[in-house]
């Protein structure tokens, strides 16, 4: 296996951590939970929701347009497919549903004819992570953070945050 396909795989994990640890954060101020972290849903226990459930509740949560909600739907596949496909050799084999998203990233971020094809997917990849990201953390933006002194709301922009920690992600694939 090639060192560009483990570092794709990676940045994949990585990315997902991103957004679910997001996701867990955004839907745990929407049911107004005190402790992330204990909570049953979204804490680290044998009962919290799976990463693929967490993924279809802020699909069915929030207001995404049908081309974004397949681009998450599709990142959730991949991430699937690397998980249980992670003694494969190359990114192609790990592409092993029916649904056929190797296909669909091509068609959806289109390259030189000259390029390989196992290169168009990990650039396709890097590019699908991106967009994931910045969804994500643009969706979940949207709450505000009370003020419990005044009725006033201040809004957090996490957007730079998610691009930051997405750059940062680089440095410790080594």
């Amino acid at each position: 296996m090639e060192n560009c396909e483990v570092k794709i795989r990676n940045e994949f994990f990585i990315s997902a951590l991103f957004v679910e640890n997001t996701i867990s954060t955004f839907l745990s101020e929407k049911l107004e939970l005190e402790e992330l972290i204990n909570s049953n849903s979204f804490g680290n226990t044998s009962y919290a929701l799976k990463f693929d459930q967490k993924i279809e509740l802020l699909l069915e949560t929030a207001n995404f347009s049908i081309i974004d909600k397949s681009k998450i739907s599709v990142f959730r596949e991949i991430h699937n497919e690397f998980l249980l496909n992670k003694d494969k050799c190359s990114i192609e084999e790990c592409f092993t549903s029916e649904d056929s998203n190797d296909d669909f990233l091509l068609i959806l971020y289109p390259q030189s004819e000259f390029i390989p094809r196992e290169e168009k997917i990990i650039n396709a990849c890097y590019q699908l992570i991106g967009e994931v990201s910045e969804l994500i953390s643009n969706v979940t933006n949207k709450p505000e953070v009370k003020m419990k002194r005044r009725n006033n709301f201040l809004r957090i922009d996490t957007s730079s945050l998610s691009k930051l920690t997405f750059l940062f992600s680089f440095l410790f694939l080594r």
